[in-house]
């Protein structure tokens, strides 16, 4: 600091935190004290003096409790870029809550020798050129949930940067290959993954108040660049390849103001398209009348009346409806026919839906289908941690197994799940490493697990392949298909031309069967109602009994043939239907398309 001339003057209240200016010359530094009489700015760099400047208090002002200054030289934020500073009041350190880059955690896991976290001044300039940002619809998105960390830690995942922002950019080709074009990632923001100072348990996933919500973090960068800097790069890349970036922001404890300025905040620095906040404590109305937020993107668990005119367009619920009544439907629990149906076509009202069968919460696909009950006890827990409704059904036989009935059956009720989320009309959501197979060992709260348990085990796409090229097959019918590009279903004839657009049947074609033992269902989508040049019409039929049936499709017009698309019981596709009706195995599920629907 010895180097350089600077001046130091009264600063202003607001924004809080540090902001430069735009020539480079000032700063201007102010934070929240509690109370406190007098105030000091600690600026320090290994192997420099410290510095210590005196802050002004705003009290003459009228404002209490916030103490500024601004510092002034020729390049003075070139000069102090990268170096740590920490608010001193009264003698007890105060972090900076605005802190756009922390130290102390710039190892997963691992403790820094002082234990504190220190603010860094982080000044540096990206460019953003040639980013060629998109911004599509939910009605044209397929989200994708994953971890930073997880999704590229196992030694298997082949990348150059593990675990970090740049390993996530390292499998953008895989990403294009599977076909989402959303990505929603746990915290990224700087948490403390401490959940005690004794003992090795770690928060994983990352809720929790102690955080620096305005700083990526630290540990999930390269530490070749500034993390700030590497993140940015990551969601530049991204959006260079088709992709959205979404992030998972929980608040606690944090005021409206706060977490409306975050959001600002990562919208204004980082271009990010869209967040999944714990909207309980920001009012909805603070979000949509915000300027800057304006054309962000909102996952929240409801949204009640919206007075605004894109509303579906931004807002979208995030909840376990479809993720509840899909997991009993596949399961062959009773009294969930007509349940099922209702969530499978409802693309919402006030907002848009997200749709999915497994988030980061509870279990992964495989597991979900290999475990009747939660096996928490690596948590510590003595596996009393975590819900005790996971709707799910282990095949015969709890856990890993060799017979082959209950693989094979296995597999098929994993398709079976992938074919109910990608093909209902609401947002679907996969979670991370569920298209080829990855198992939590029957963990359905890996919250504090950073191991084998969580992170994705790549070897496993090789080994299931299949399983891989039917979630990408089921994609590339979404991506392509009118059916998804219609605002809405009205479930009438309103063309008049003698069929509804959308209709619900049992194994009789015409007739819903919504008593408590039917398992049966089909779904037919008229193609006369359907936006482009194509006129085929879509018939799903799910068989979630444990006998087979035989199902009659519906004849919707003199020349119209039904042909098999796909089915989850291992039959090939591309025959025709033999005399309008169709022998579907137990448990199984298969689309249908006609030659003639209109």
């Amino acid at each position: 600091m010895n180097q350089i001339s600077y001046k130091v003057n009264r600063g202003r209240p607001l924004p809080l935190g540090v902001t430069a200016e735009q020539d480079g010359n000032a700063i201007h530094i102010a934070v929240v004290t509690e109370n406190a009489k007098r105030c000091r700015l600690k600026i320090l760099k290994k192997g420099e003096k410290t510095m210590d400047i005196p802050m002004f208090s705003m009290k003459k002002h009228g404002i209490h409790n916030i103490f500024s200054v601004s510092l002034t030289g020729e390049q003075i934020t070139e000069y102090l870029n990268g170096w740590d500073y920490v608010f001193e009041a009264d003698k007890k350190e105060i972090a900076d809550p605005y802190a756009k880059r922390v130290s102390g955690r710039d190892k997963f896991g691992k403790r820094s020798g002082s234990r504190r976290n220190h603010s860094i001044f982080d000044f540096e300039r990206f460019d953003w050129s040639g980013e060629k940002r998109k911004n599509l619809p939910f009605r044209d998105s397929i989200f994708y949930q994953c971890h930073v960390r997880g999704f590229t830690k196992h030694q298997s995942s082949g990348v150059e940067a593990p675990g970090t922002f740049l390993g996530v950019t390292e499998k953008i080709k895989y990403l294009k290959r599977l076909g989402v074009n959303t990505l929603l990632f746990l915290p990224i923001y700087d948490f403390n993954e401490y959940l005690s100072d004794a003992g090795k348990k770690v928060n994983y996933w990352g809720y929790t108040s102690d955080s620096f919500y305005f700083a990526p973090k630290a540990s999930y960068g390269t530490g070749e660049r500034s993390p700030v800097h590497e993140f940015r790069q990551m969601i530049k890349t991204l959006h260079q390849n088709g992709f959205q970036v979404f992030l998972d922001m929980h608040f606690e404890g944090k005021t409206p103001d706060f977490i409306i300025k975050c959001l600002r905040y990562y919208v204004i620095e980082f271009h990010i398209d869209g967040f999944l906040i714990n909207q309980d404590i920001v009012s909805k109305d603070l979000i949509i009348h915000d300027p800057i937020l304006n054309n962000s993107k909102l996952l929240g668990v409801t949204w009640g009346e919206i007075d605004a005119s894109d509303k579906k367009q931004r807002f979208a619920s995030f909840n376990d409806e479809f993720l509840i009544n899909a997991r009993c439907f596949l399961k062959s629990d009773e009294r969930r026919v007509y349940s099922f149906y209702q969530r499978f076509k409802n693309k919402g009202e006030e907002a848009s839906v997200i749709n999915y069968i497994t988030q980061k919460n509870g279990f992964t696909l495989r597991d979900l289908v290999s475990y009747d009950i939660k096996h928490n006890k690596d948590n510590g827990e003595r596996n009393e941690d975590g819900t005790e409704y996971n709707y799910s059904w282990n095949c015969g036989q709890e856990g890993t197994s060799r017979r082959k009935k209950v693989q094979e059956m296995r597999k098929k009720q994993v398709k079976n799940a992938l074919s109910m989320l990608l093909l209902s009309l609401g947002t679907p959501m996969i979670l991370a490493g569920d298209e080829f197979g990855n198992s939590q060992n029957g963990n359905n709260n890996a919250y504090c697990q950073d191991n084998y348990i969580t992170w994705l085990n790549w070897t496993l796409l090789e080994k299931n392949t299949e399983l891989f090229d039917f979630t990408r097959m089921l994609i590339r019918f979404r991506k392509t298909h009118p059916i998804y590009r219609m605002e809405q279903f009205q479930g009438t004839d309103y063309k008049g031309l003698g069929i509804p657009d959308i209709s619900c049947h049992g194994i009789e074609p015409w007739i819903s069967n919504f008593v408590n033992y039917s398992r049966e269902l089909g779904i037919l989508f008229y193609g006369g109602y359907l936006p482009g040049d194509s006129c085929d019409s879509i018939y799903i039929v799910f068989n979630m009994h444990w006998e087979e049936h035989t199902f009659y499709l519906p004849k919707i017009s003199i020349k119209g043939e039904w042909e098999v698309l796909f089915t989850t019981s291992g039959k090939n596709p591309g025959q025709a239907v033999s005399r309008g009706k169709y022998v579907l195995d137990s448990r199984s599920i298969a689309m249908f398309r006609s030659h003639d629907g209109s």
